[in-house]
C-alpha cells in the first residue's frame, strides 16, 4: 500500500474515533479498506468496480455490502462522492430460519450436564435464556448477574440484558461463587475472556457430538430461540423489541412468522384435495 494511502487511512480513524465508533467497528472499517488497498494503489471508478465485481465471487450479498457501506464512507470522508457505489439488492428475509428447538435446546443441556460439562452448560443456559448476542455474552460480569441486568455498549448507546430469576439461583451463584464482581462472567478453560469465535465453533463441536442439528448450532439460533419461546408465553411485541434491543418494532415481527418449512407444510395440508 502507497504511504499516501496509509496516511489517509491513519486520519480516517481518527476521524472515526472523533465520531466515538465502537473499536470493532472501526477494526471492520479497518480490514474492509485494507482489502481494496491490497489490490490497488488508486481509489478510480474503474478499480472500485472491479474490486466490487471480486467481492460478488466470494461473499454473500449481506457481506458485500458491508464492504461497500464502509467504502461509500471513506469515500465520502474523501469528499469523492462521484465514486460512490451502489450496493447490492438483498432479498427481505420474512421468516427466521435454523433456529434451535425447544426440545434440541434440552437435549443439548441434558447432554452436557450428563457429561459433567458445567461450565458450557451455563453458557448454553445464557445464550437461550438473556437473547443476547455472543458477543454481549462474553461481555456479562459477576456483577452483572448479582444486580440482574448487564448494561453492554453498542453501536453508540448502552443496550440493558436482563437476567430472569432463573438464572439468579442459588445452584447458579453457588457455581460462580468464587468468582469477583468484575470477573467475566463466561470464560475459556484458561480463565479468560470467551471469544466469539471459541462459542461458535464448540457449538459445531456439541452438534457432532450429541447428534444435533449443526445448522442449528450457531449462537444466533439461541437468540431466535429465546424471542419465539417468550411469545410462546407473553404476546408482547413491544416488550420482546426492548429485550431484544431492536430500534424497531418491524424488526420483532419477523418472529411472529411462520418458518418456510411449516409454510410448505400448511399449504401442503391446505391444497389437499
Amino acid at each position: 500500500m502507497q504511504e499516501e494511502n496509509k496516511e489517509r487511512l491513519k486520519d480516517f480513524e481518527l476521524y472515526l474515533y472523533d465520531r466515538e465508533l465502537a473499536e470493532n467497528t472501526i477494526r471492520a472499517y479497518r480490514q474492509h479498506l485494507s482489502d481494496y488497498f491490497s489490490k490497488y494503489d488508486e481509489v478510480s471508478k474503474k478499480n472500485l468496480i472491479e474490486w466490487k465485481e471480486g467481492l460478488k465471487k466470494r461473499l454473500c450479498p449481506v457481506s458485500i455490502n458491508n464492504y461497500l457501506s464502509m467504502m461509500n464512507e471513506y469515500l465520502k470522508y474523501l469528499g469523492k462522492h462521484d465514486l460512490i457505489l451502489r450496493k447490492i439488492k438483498v432479498q427481505k428475509v420474512t421468516t427466521v430460519e435454523n433456529v434451535i428447538s425447544f426440545d434440541e435446546f434440552n437435549k443439548l443441556l441434558t447432554c452436557l450436564k450428563n457429561d459433567g460439562n458445567v461450565r458450557w452448560y451455563y453458557v448454553v443456559l445464557f445464550l437461550g435464556k438473556t437473547g443476547a448476542r455472543v458477543n454481549e455474552l462474553t461481555k456479562f460480569k459477576f456483577s452483572d448477574l448479582k444486580s440482574g441486568y448487564a448494561d453492554i455498549p453498542t453501536k453508540g448507546k448502552i443496550r440493558r440484558v436482563y437476567f430472569c430469576d432463573s438464572l439468579r439461583t442459588k445452584e447458579i451463584f453457588g457455581y460462580f461463587s468464587e468468582k469477583k464482581d468484575d470477573d467475566y462472567l463466561i470464560t475459556n478453560r484458561f480463565g479468560k475472556q470467551m471469544t466469539t469465535r471459541g462459542v461458535a465453533q464448540n457449538l459445531q463441536n456439541f452438534a457432532k457430538k450429541y447428534n444435533i442439528n449443526p445448522k442449528v448450532m450457531h449462537p444466533h439460533a439461541f437468540r431466535h430461540f429465546f424471542a419465539i419461546e417468550f411469545l410462546k408465553r407473553d404476546k408482547d411485541l413491544s416488550l420482546l423489541a426492548d429485550l431484544m434491543g431492536h430500534s424497531s418494532i418491524n424488526t420483532t415481527s419477523i418472529y411472529l412468522r411462520l418458518t418456510q418449512q411449516e409454510q410448505q407444510r400448511r399449504l401442503n395440508n391446505a391444497m389437499n384435495f
